[in-house]
């Protein structure tokens, strides 16, 4: 990894170009009488940075990166900037994004950017350790109900059923290819983003039926379809240089068949998740 600002992860192709860094002193000057000013030392400028990054569809979607980029800039996140070794070079604010396309599918789609990320220090104030104080009133401090965590099965009726609608994301990337209302390069960029995400969803439900005995005794089996589905995923999240939508369309197919069996596989666990026993 070349370096890290916030979420966004710089490495393999994703490494900057190019980088730049501005950094200065202030000097205040002191009128003299009959000679030059003098000058006085008052402290350091914020340090800026420069980042500049190419992102082509080959390996990214480059519209999903700048929109992460945006997002950050314009909620004024304040983003600690840390190196490959470890180095924490310190927090910073991304204050303006100059992009460059320069390339765009027929339908816009953006398939080669160069983008660069100017950054300003964001020094902020050492926070002092609270310390206590009496209180006015005897009455006690009203705290807020802690909502209660959902139980096992429900987390697992949840996962099953988010991974299920990303493989119908899956599907709706694929008829857009074939009706020729996207790029094949773009559709296998929302499959394999999409099956990543299934892939996940899959894993976070297994650890959760691994973990609880009466839904392994009530749903035997969840954990081999889960696994079956998990393997699909991963091979979807892969799988590049296609040459044509069938061959997608194939690989789509065989996930979604795994999805209708994990959800099959599932239902006692979503009747068991609005039981007491639910939990355990």
């Amino acid at each position: 990894m070349f370096a890290q600002l916030g979420d966004h992860i710089f490495q393999g192709l994703k490494t900057p170009v190019s980088t730049s860094e501005a950094d200065a002193v202030k000097y205040g000057q002191i009128p003299r009488v009959n000679d030059k000013d003098a000058i006085q030392p008052t402290g350091a400028e914020l340090r800026e940075l420069g980042l500049t990054i190419t992102y082509s569809s080959e390996f990214c979607d480059p519209q999903a990166e700048i929109y992460a980029l945006k997002a950050s800039m314009h909620a004024f996140e304040v983003l600690p900037y840390i190196t490959g070794d470890g180095r924490i070079v310190g927090r910073f604010v991304i204050t303006s994004l100059d992009i460059a396309n320069q390339q765009c599918a027929a339908d816009g789609w953006v398939e080669l950017a160069t983008v660069t990320v100017n950054l300003l220090e964001s020094p902020g104030e050492e926070e002092a350790a609270p310390t206590g104080r009496a209180l006015s009133s005897q009455k006690p401090i009203a705290v807020a109900p802690v909502a209660s965590a959902p139980s096992p099965a429900t987390g697992i009726t949840n996962d099953v059923s988010a991974a299920k609608e990303k493989v119908s994301g899956m599907k709706q990337s694929i008829a857009k290819v074939k009706s020729r209302t996207t790029s094949l390069k773009r559709g296998v960029r929302e499959v394999q983003q999409l099956a990543t995400d299934a892939q996940g969803l899959y894993a976070s439900a297994k650890t959760k039926v691994e973990a609880t005995k009466k839904i392994i005794n009530r749903a035997g089996n969840l954990p081999t379809s889960l696994d079956e589905a998990i393997a699909y995923a991963s091979n979807l999240a892969k799988i590049d240089n296609v040459v044509d939508v069938s061959v997608l369309e194939m690989n789509v197919g065989q996930l979604s068949d795994s999805a209708g069996k994990v959800t099959t596989s599932a239902t006692p666990v979503a009747g068991f998740a609005g039981t007491k026993e639910g939990g355990n």
